[in-house]
């Protein structure tokens, strides 16, 4: 029977997506054209998941300004950002699609009264939609507006394109990795110079303190080729390799020893360097902890809540060591080209399509839950409540995780990471109740008689 309502949803919105991105651009400010309510939600949740202040700004609309135009709103709004910000990224809400705002006329205006302010600005209803794709939508965007064509190759930078699930700890490590095969990695969002948590110079940051330069923003196309990482970040690769003429490679989620590898053979590559000891290490712990936790997933069912990018990053580690996965999202439809993220013959061929996706939200995930009788959930801290509440075991991860400290630093991707991964997985398994195996008893055993024969004192 289909379900018309959403009763716990699972997503976040498209506008607290295009947030996030424009968080990676240095001294950037995220200008939400709504009213106050939308942005005060937006940075309450970052605040709580990534414990760092979160420089929104808001048009603050009103009743008013949503049936006359709040156009006025925005451009004093960007009046009063222009000094301290680098850059301002303008988001759309629902309120301000809904009553049709012009963005093309207004941008023409700001421009006009502004001529030498960096701004883009993106369409991010909050009625369709998730957190990844307006994640994707915001990188896009800005690559259209700032990136300039190919004019001084650099011939040891790379562009490197995470997607919104990949967290600041995993692009600080990934830049450490890289740097190891003497590359000069660029990170377009770079949200690991600016929400990895470092303790700022100065007392006051109207701004974001960290992310990639503008004027680095600008010269991403001079990089020698291009990496992304997560699926909604491949079309925003692929419009940064045309405008470079560069190569661009992608991958899922660099969460499965196959994918690792081939990264890792990549920039021996492209390099011309060999692998260091160290890593080949790594791979080697990987290897042992896969001994150490095998008999810990045998005959596991797994179930994950989230958008694809999450869902794919979990998916693929847990179907590699046998566990069944079946997953629940609020988007299984990618809404610009109006196919399925899950059943494209390029995910089928790589296993991915097999793993059973529903659409829903969390009281689907519950009933999916029940009756598989899943032995781990895993997603953020609403799923983990979840997973409380039902005697379930679960692993917190994802956006927002509000309750525990530390996921924004957190790191599942490499092998060093991915063995971090199993091991988190295994210990919430064997924290299963009732886990404790019961003896065998034989079914003949059961027909015998318990008591000893009358024997003769004699």
């Amino acid at each position: 029977m289909t379900k018309n309502i959403t009763t716990n949803p699972i997503k976040l919105s498209q506008p607290a997506g295009a947030a996030l991105a424009f968080m990676g651009i240095k001294g950037s400010v995220p200008l939400w054209y709504g009213s106050q309510g939308c942005t005060a939600f937006g940075k309450v949740l970052f605040i709580q998941h990534f414990r760092e202040p979160v420089p929104f700004q808001t048009a603050a609309l009103n009743q008013t300004d949503v049936i006359m135009g709040g156009d006025g709103n925005l451009i004093e709004a960007v009046d009063n950002l222009r000094e301290d910000a680098e850059f301002i990224g303008i988001l759309t809400t629902g309120v301000t699609e809904t009553n049709g705002a012009d963005m093309d006329g207004v941008l023409k205006t700001i421009r006009e009264r502004h001529p030498d302010i960096k701004i883009t600005s993106v369409n991010t209803q909050d009625f369709e939609g998730s957190l990844e794709t307006g994640y994707a939508k915001a990188c896009e965007a800005v690559i259209k507006s700032l990136v300039g064509p190919r004019s001084a190759p650099r011939r040891r930078q790379v562009a490197v394109l995470p997607g919104p699930y990949v967290t600041p700890g995993e692009v600080e490590y990934l830049r450490g990795l890289m740097e190891r095969f003497n590359l000069r990695p660029v990170f377009f969002p770079d949200l690991g110079d600016s929400l990895y948590g470092y303790l700022p110079d100065a007392e006051f940051i109207p701004c974001s303190p960290g992310g990639i330069g503008v004027d680095e923003v600008e010269t991403l196309a001079d990089s020698t080729f291009v990496i992304s990482i997560g699926r909604s970040m491949r079309a925003c690769a692929a419009l940064l390799a045309e405008k470079g003429g560069i190569t661009a490679y992608h991958y899922n989620s660099l969460a499965s020893l196959k994918e690792i590898d081939s990264f890792f053979e990549m920039l021996e590559e492209r390099s011309g360097l060999s692998v260091p000891n160290i890593i080949r290490r790594m791979r080697s712990h990987l290897q042992d902890t896969l001994l150490d936790t095998q008999f810990d997933f045998h005959g596991k069912k797994a179930g994950i809540a989230g958008d694809p990018d999450f869902i794919m990053r979990w998916m693929e580690p847990l179907a590699d060591v046998g566990v069944a996965v079946s997953a629940v999202s609020s988007l299984t439809v990618d809404l610009d080209r109006g196919l399925s993220l899950f059943t494209d013959e390029a995910e089928r061929s790589r296993r991915i399509g097999t793993v059973p996706v529903e659409a829903g939200d969390l009281r689907d995930l519950e009933s999916l839950a029940r009756e598989n009788e899943l032995d781990l959930l895993i997603g953020n801290s609403h799923v983990a409540k979840l997973a409380a509440d039902m005697g379930v075991q679960g692993v917190r991860s994802g956006i927002p995780v509000y309750d525990r400290l530390g996921e924004a630093q957190s790191v599942r991707i490499g092998y060093d990471g991915l063995a971090r991964l199993y091991m988190e997985c295994a210990n919430a398994m064997m924290s299963c109740p009732n886990r404790e195996a019961k003896p065998y008893v034989s079914k003949l055993q059961m027909g015998l008689k318990l008591t000893p024969p009358n024997l003769p004192l004699d």
